[in-house]
């Protein structure tokens, strides 16, 4: 099988191409330029490179989120794009479990934190070692709530994600030897472990049609918020 991976989740931009026997092609970008104009040519440039006709693909998995909510609508409209066209089953991967899914040797907490903005961060935790076990579901959260909830542990915790930057410090004086960090090239999200963990949702057949798949925004876009005020007031300002 061939699988198709996108990530536009965040600033980086990643596409992959994997079979079941190996990872085949991959180009992850992280500069700032839209994703809108590089994805589409990127995917033409790891089909070209492996020497893969679109019509030859068995599936895409996108990173469905959560994420910057511009780039999680350019990842999962075009993978509906491509899946309608070329008739193929999708796949919609959290982008969490794909960053925690990089490390399923560390032996202890895997905490994946991508930058939510207003206060929080978003966040689910999962144990490795052995593969990665998910122990919550993907959330929105303050930085403060999850430094309580990790304090109360003992297992060493391992931060990957674009928030880590951010508050690597804070993570640092609350949790001192345990907080762990990935090396920055192995910290962000990659469309190759996207496509993988889609490779064994469409074995296991649980592939979506183009018109099921959907994004995991957690919260509503803040454009959905300022339109739900002004209906709840009645349209005043």
């Amino acid at each position: 099988m061939y699988i198709l991976g996108i990530d536009t989740a965040t600033l980086v931009c990643s596409v992959a191409l994997v079979t079941e026997e190996k990872l085949v092609a991959e180009y992850t970008l992280q500069v700032r330029k839209t994703h809108s104009e590089r994805l589409l040519p990127l995917i033409a440039s790891v089909l070209e490179g492996a020497g893969i006709k679109p019509q030859e693909l068995d599936g895409i998995a996108v990173a469905a989120g959560p994420g910057s909510f511009t780039g999680l609508r350019i990842g999962v409209v075009t993978a509906k794009a491509l899946g309608q066209a070329l008739e193929l089953p999708l796949c919609g991967i959290s982008t969490l479990e794909a960053l925690a899914a990089q490390h399923p040797l560390f032996n202890g907490l895997i905490c994946p934190m991508l930058d939510a903005r207003r206060g929080q961060v978003y966040n689910a935790l999962f144990f490795g070692g052995s593969g990665i076990q998910r122990e919550t579901d993907d959330r929105a959260v303050t930085l403060s709530d999850l430094l309580a909830e990790l304090f109360e542990r003992q297992e060493p915790v391992l931060f990957v994600g674009d928030a880590v930057k951010l508050h690597r410090q804070t993570l640092i004086d609350a949790l001192g030897a345990r907080a762990c960090f990935a090396p920055e090239e192995s910290a962000v999200c990659r469309a190759a472990t996207v496509a993988r963990l889609g490779l064994l949702e469409l074995q296991a057949a649980k592939g979506q049609t183009w018109q099921d798949l959907v994004p995991h925004y957690i919260r509503r876009a803040g454009a959905e918020r300022k339109f739900q005020a002004t209906g709840d007031s009645g349209g005043r300002k």
